[in-house]
């Protein structure tokens, strides 16, 4: 057995944490090109396509890394490989941001997070849906509503968090403005296209539950905008 898998191996402390989470196809990579306006790298290994024209700000291995971490939690093995992605954001010059699509993993990342600023974005699930079928994706690890509810808990504890939806990042809303700036970021509202828009107003039928989590997440959302 290899030796460093034989002890305990210790987290690093991640110096500035600055994260975007939510489902697939919510938003996440507007948020994060809205947070590369205020000076905020994401280090990426996935390129633009024609799904996500300015990009996915993310990086595979740290995508991989959230799935397992929800599985495993914090094994020797999942801290070796936060180790990696913690050094890369603590040794990139600037500020340095990190996306999570799996979003109870983003508690990991408290644990060990300084000054932790998250940001989560929800979007309608019909919507959600019928833009994930689009892009060839039938299925994912968590569902919408079980990882749209853990961003209520992630919220609830971690006081630097602000809960935004893609309806209104994409309707320019003025109070998205201030919300970033809650958080000290100064964005530019303008690089917000809505020809980028994937889906809109899809007549896919969602639950009862579903339905009761979106509301619930659109009240979130007025208290961020204040």
């Amino acid at each position: 057995m290899d030796k460093e898998m034989t002890k305990d191996i210790a987290p690093l402390v991640l110096q500035n944490g600055i994260i975007v989470a939510g489902h697939p196809r919510s938003g996440t990579s507007l948020s994060c090109r809205l947070l590369d306006t205020a000076g905020v790298h994401f280090p990426s290994d996935l390129g633009a396509d024609n799904y996500n024209k300015d990009g996915y700000y993310e990086l595979s291995f740290a995508k991989e890394l959230e799935k397992n971490l929800i599985e495993h939690a914090m094994t020797n093995e999942n801290i070796l490989e936060m180790n990696k992605i913690v050094k890369l954001l603590n040794e990139t010059k600037g500020l340095t941001g990190l996306k999570i699509v799996h979003i109870p993993a983003v508690f990991f990342y408290k644990h060990i997070a300084k000054n932790l600023r998250v940001i989560f974005i929800f979007r309608n699930p019909a919507d959600v849906k019928a833009s994930m079928l689009r892009r060839g994706i039938s299925q994912f690890k968590l569902s919408w509503f079980e990882n749209n509810n853990a961003l209520i808990a992630a919220h609830e504890n971690i006081p630097k968090s602000i809960v935004i939806s893609y309806e209104t990042l994409m309707s320019g809303n003025p109070g998205i403005r201030k919300a970033f700036k809650k958080l000290g970021f100064n964005v530019d509202m303008g690089v917000i296209n809505q020809a980028h828009r994937t889906q809109e107003n899809s007549r896919m039928i969602i639950t009862p539950d579903e339905k009761q989590l979106y509301n619930y997440l659109k009240k979130l959302e007025k208290q961020s905008l204040k």
